[in-house]
Order: structure tokens, then C-alpha cells, then sequence
């Protein structure tokens, strides 16, 4: 079956929400990383899920090409994962030629995922970084969560102030990402003048600063109309025809987001601060969700080790709160994240 890209003349998904290199708005950041590698340091990378940090590696990655750079992911890594055999495959066949045991360029390690590296590694790599033989040139950690908790008091000190947080992007930069992967080289068509601008400024209400949500949502409704209308997509054929505000609201309505909730404020007394709003099970399961984003009651019971019918209890009462909102299905399970009015809350506090 043809998917809705192919239709309109793409070669592939426009708005694949996977990391991509191709970043808007995180140029500053690019620098100060490519920096910290020249220097031949250790740095950490922290943002929330979506804000970037894997696709500001790859874009790193491109740019360093004199350098070698081995990409971690700590989740996916084996038990018997070996960092000195992993190293060894980086030589080149000249390296190989001259019975090199590692290779000529020292190698960059970017680890993400940090959080679920086995400390042993973190020995392992944070010795041969600043070890006599110095096999490292600089490693790169990142992670969602902006505490280090599997790592020695030692490594916090060698790691200092160079950490870079990647901030939740703009209006402007949103709507630049869509420009961006909406324009069709093949026939000069820019596929955003589909979307009316209320449309556009409501899917980017919605994605609240999350470039992966933004993309998925803007997949959604034209996906969807695809599907809807096969060979007479008006998208497709009506040069006259754009989506309006109230069609991308239906479309995202029916996929469970709805914007309403992006909109409502949290109720709260004059001057009251995070603590004295929410329960201390209330403020755990909140600040799991604005590290983590989008998560089911399921997971919110199994990261937090309650009961889940513990779980659905707070949830149901933080939502009458307008604390929490559904940002959309997985397997028929609400997928929750933290309301726009109580993230500014945690911002502030």
C-alpha cells in the first residue's frame, strides 16, 4: 500500500521522528559540544525526551569526521560488553598493517543513555580516558535525568560545570523544523501551505517544545488524510484545499491528544509552590513524567514500585487536577504527560 509520503512524491518520511543530524535551534549547543571534544574533555548532554540529544550527536558526529567516534547506546549493550574490544575494531587497515593495537586516531565515546551504563564501564572508560595510555580522546554522556546516580563523587568532579541542557524549543524553531521537512526538492512544494497557520500553531501548542511530538503529530493528520480519502486526498489534488484548525484538531482528538487539556491551568492558591500543591506520591510520579514524557500507568507503577492500581488512583486525581494530560495511545494505553501549566510550575521552582 502507498503511504501518504510516497503520494506526494518523497522518497521517504519527511517527518520520521527519529534522531536526525538535520537540528533547527541547537546550533549554540553544536559548537559548545564540538568544543569540549577539540579539548579532549569529559561532558554531559541533558535533556528531556525529544529535546534533541541523539540527533545533536549524529550531528556531531558528521562534522567530526577526523575524529573516531563510537556511539554507545546503554541500554542496548550487551552484559559482556567489552570496551577494549570495542575499541580495537575502530582500527583501519593501516592501523592493522602496522600491528596497531588500537587505532592511530583516538577515539571519541559518546554513551547515551547514561543512566543505564554498568558502573565497571564507567571505570573502564573514564581510565582510559585519563589514564597514562589516555586510549580516549573525550567521552560524552547523555541522559534524560539532569542527576548523575551510578556515578563517584570523583567523576562528578572531573566533569565540572560542562554540562549543556537542551531547553525545550521555541515557537519559531518548531515551525521552522516543519518548513524544513515539509519542502519537497522534487517539485518545489513546500507541503506546510497544506496546513492553515491555526493548524500549525495548534500542533505546536500541542507538541509543547518537543520536536519528536511535533513531528508525529503532523504525521498524524496527514496521514490520516490519506487513509480517509485514498486516490482523492484533496491534499494530493486541490490546490485550493488547506487543513484548518478545527480538521488537525479532530484528527489529533481522535488519536486521544487533545488540546483542550493544553490549555487549563492547574488550581492553586496564591503564591503556593510545587510541594504544597501535590502529594509526595503526586510530585514523584510528575517529576517521572517530565523526565521521562509519555509514559503508561504500567510504567509509571513499574519505574516507581507502587501498586498499580496505586498509580491509577493518583493519575485519575492529578488529571481532575489538570496535571496531567494523554498525549496519545500505545497498544490502547493512555500514554500521560505532565500539563504545560505544571511544568512552568516545576520550571520556576
Amino acid at each position: 500500500m502507498t503511504t501518504w509520503y510516497e503520494k506526494l512524491k518523497f522518497d521517504t518520511n519527511p517527518l520520521d521522528a527519529r534522531p536526525n543530524p538535520n537540528l533547527v535551534g541547537l546550533d549554540e549547543e553544536a559548537e559548545r559540544l564540538k568544543n569540549y571534544i577539540e579539548k579532549e574533555e569529559l561532558c554531559f548532554l541533558n535533556g528531556l525526551t525529544g529535546s534533541g540529544k541523539t540527533s545533536l550527536l549524529l550531528k556531531v558526529k558528521n562534522e567530526l569526521k577526523r575524529y573516531k567516534l563510537i556511539y554507545l547506546d546503554a541500554q542496548d549493550l550487551p552484559k559482556d560488553f567489552n570496551l577494549e574490544e570495542e575499541l580495537k575494531k575502530e582500527r583501519n587497515f593501516f592501523d592493522r598493517l602496522t600491528f596497531r593495537q588500537f587505532p592511530r586516531k583516538k577515539p571519541v565515546l559518546f554513551i547515551d543513555e547514561f543512566q543505564s551504563t554498568n558502573p565497571n564501564l564507567i571505570l573502564e572508560a573514564s581510565g582510559k580516558w585519563e589514564g597514562q595510555s589516555r586510549k580516549i580522546k573525550a567521552i560524552v554522556i547523555a541522559q534524560i535525568s539532569k542527576y548523575l546516580k551510578n556515578v563517584s563523587d570523583s567523576f562528578k568532579d572531573r566533569l565540572g560545570n560542562r554540562i549543556i541542557t537542551l531547553k525545550p524549543l521555541d515557537d519559531f524553531d518548531m515551525k521552522k523544523i516543519l518548513e524544513i521537512r515539509l519542502y519537497n526538492n522534487k517539485d518545489g512544494f513546500n507541503y506546510i501551505k497544506k496546513l492553515n497557520d491555526d493548524a500549525i500553531d495548534l500542533i505546536i501548542k500541542v507538541a509543547d517544545g518537543n520536536a519528536r511530538r511535533l513531528l508525529e503529530y503532523t504525521d498524524m493528520i496527514f496521514d490520516f488524510h490519506h487513509r480517509s480519502f485514498h486516490d482523492i486526498n484533496p491534499v494530493e489534488y486541490k490546490d485550493t484545499y488547506h487543513i484548518t484548525y478545527h480538521a488537525a484538531k479532530e484528527i489529533l482528538e481522535r488519536n486521544n491528544i487533545s488540546a483542550a487539556d493544553f490549555e487549563k491551568e492547574v488550581p492553586k492558591r496564591k503564591n503556593a509552590h510545587f510541594e504544597d500543591i501535590f502529594s509526595q506520591l503526586q510530585q514523584r510520579i510528575l517529576e517521572f513524567l517530565h523526565e521521562f514524557d509519555r509514559v503508561t500507568v504500567v510504567g509509571i507503577a513499574k519505574k516507581l514500585k507502587i501498586a498499580e492500581s496505586t498509580a491509577t488512583k493518583s493519575i485519575s486525581a492529578l488529571k481532575k487536577q489538570n496535571a496531567v494530560i494523554v498525549s496519545g495511545l500505545k497498544r490502547k494505553r493512555e500514554l500521560l504527560a505532565v500539563s504545560p501549566s505544571v511544568k512552568r510550575l516545576m520550571v520556576r521552582e
